[in-house]
């Protein structure tokens, strides 16, 4: 196996723990929610918090696991038994978008206006903390440039494998 490819399944198992263990905990502490709103009628205030926290995680990474998958939208459809030159375009068009969209987020994660790392998104969250938890919004914030990166690694790694064999042929 590559090592783009290895590398890609590396963090497809780690994205994957994490959003299982993100949905996980989002059903737990929406039960912790109801159980105190309802039961003890004294609902803690950070739980809301934590439970949007924890989803924006899940999602998020539970997408590059979709990415990676091939469950993302298709630019452009082809089959095993295209040709190559068919299947090279597709590729290409597959690479082009997810630059085209992600470099951009990426870049503004970290830098802002004029390349300033203390304007970029990262930094100025470092300033601020939830009301709730009293978490710093860089945390909760990290997870957009850690799933650009995961999903350039992944892009990278679809992008570069070997053709399929057409139907009916050896490999």
């Amino acid at each position: 196996m590559r090592r783009i490819e290895r590398l890609s399944a590396g963090l497809d198992r780690v994205c994957l723990a994490l959003a299982k263990a993100g949905l996980i905990g989002i059903a737990l502490v929406i039960l912790l929610q109801v159980a105190q709103r309802y039961g003890v009628r004294a609902p803690f205030a950070w739980t809301e918090e934590l439970a949007r926290y924890l989803m924006v995680w899940s999602g998020l990474l539970g997408a590059t696991c979709a990415f990676r998958r091939g469950m993302d939208p298709v630019i452009l459809s082809v089959t095993a038994d295209a040709p190559p030159r068919r299947q090279w375009l597709a590729r290409g068009m597959l690479a082009l978008c997810v630059v085209i969209f992600l470099l951009p987020m990426l870049h503004y994660s970290i830098f802002g206006p004029g390349w300033n790392v203390e304007r970029g998104f990262l930094w100025r969250g470092m300033g601020r903390t939830s009301p709730g938890l009293g978490l710093n919004m860089a945390l909760v914030g990290a997870v957009i440039p850690i799933t650009c990166l995961t999903i350039l690694i992944h892009c990278a790694a679809r992008v570069t494998a070997s053709l399929p064999s057409p139907k009916g042929t050896p490999a």
